[in-house]
């Protein structure tokens, strides 16, 4: 009886580590093929069609939805927010940007989150105050980052009523 019993513990130990090597082996295969796919659309970003981007996010959701607490699934939701972005979606790139910040609060792409959140507002959504208000939070969050000067000069951009004023504040000795 012992003897069927450790048979049967380590069939059930096979099998698990199997279903698990399989799980790693599709994972990685998906991932392989949203590398292509997207290396091809890299090559020539300019051909871009709304049917290419639209695959392209439609394999970002589903490996997001798959596999939601694997570090390319932040990676690749920040890759769903410049498709959005260069394809003019303000409510999606946002969707993706406050993804990003809620779900992966540690992860390496959140500190360009509450950033591109500000440039998003003002470029795609056309919407000043909204992006200086992201603007503050990023300069309040990551005051030491270099970005951050970045960010000051993007709430000056919005608030000055002359933009070409901004250039000449940040030139030294401003003489003729």
């Amino acid at each position: 009886m012992k003897t069927q019993t450790a048979i049967c513990l380590t069939l059930a130990g096979l099998m698990f580590f199997s279903s698990c090597s399989g799980q790693v082996d599709e994972k990685k295969k998906r991932q392989e093929e949203i590398q292509l796919k997207a290396d091809a659309i890299n090559a020539n970003p300019v051909a871009i069609t709304t049917e290419k981007a639209d695959e392209m996010i439609n394999l970002y959701k589903e490996y997001i939805k798959d596999y939601p607490q694997d570090t390319m699934s932040e990676f690749y939701l920040f890759q769903m927010f410049n498709i959005y972005s260069a394809t003019k979606n303000c409510d999606s790139a946002l969707y993706c940007l406050d993804k990003i910040i809620k779900d992966y609060p540690n992860g390496k792409k959140v500190g360009a989150a509450y950033f591109f959140k500000g440039v998003v507002l003002k470029d795609v959504c056309h919407n000043s105050e909204k992006s200086i208000e992201a603007f503050k939070e990023y300069i309040a969050r990551y005051p030491d980052n270099p970005h951050a000067k970045d960010a000051e000069k993007m709430i000056q951009l919005d608030t000055m009523k002359n933009p070409v004023d901004i250039l000449q504040q940040s030139t030294p000795n401003n003489q003729e």
